[in-house]
């Protein structure tokens, strides 16, 4: 055997050797990839379930409003006109439901729903009117007509 052809070999079973470790590595980081690739498919799927039904939800309660009992259930824009047709602001109109502005605020903005006591609190604050005292906005509720009819804000009272 030649020094030569004795080189070849240490060198081909060395390179062997460490083309063996590396491909370990490879095959490990590959399995790794496929978990993470189906893990990362289940919560793909998750989400979607989720959103599919939070957008059925919202739907929901944007279309039917919140009931609770007889009559009309309350949407958005119905507690938003009470409050207007009441001519409060609303601290006021939150004080006299009994919940903070900022759950006022939520529910005209459809951003929450009044839930139990609030909601029958708001159909009783319909029926009965504002307590007597209460304190009333300075401006007036707007108009049917529209932006383009209604007064503008410096030639109100």
């Amino acid at each position: 055997m030649t020094l030569a052809s004795a080189l070849k070999d240490t060198i081909r079973r060395v390179s062997a050797r460490e083309i063996q470790k590396i491909m370990r590595r490879v095959r490990r980081l590959q399995r790794q990839v496929k978990a993470l690739r189906q893990e990362g498919g289940a919560q793909r799927r998750i989400i979607t379930g989720v959103e599919r039904r939070f957008t059925r939800l919202k739907a929901r309660a944007l279309r039917t409003g919140v009931s609770a009992g007889p009559g009309r259930p309350l949407t958005p824009q119905s507690i938003r006109s009470l409050r207007e047709r009441l001519r409060m602001p609303r601290k006021a109109f939150a004080k006299l439901v009994g919940v903070s502005p900022g759950s006022i605020f939520g529910w005209e903005t459809g951003r929450t729903l009044p839930r139990g006591r609030s909601v029958a609190r708001l159909r009783r604050s319909a029926e009965d009117g504002p307590p007597p005292g209460a304190q009333r906005s300075r401006l007036r509720p707007p108009s049917r007509k529209g932006p383009e009819g209604s007064t503008p804000l410096t030639q109100l009272p």
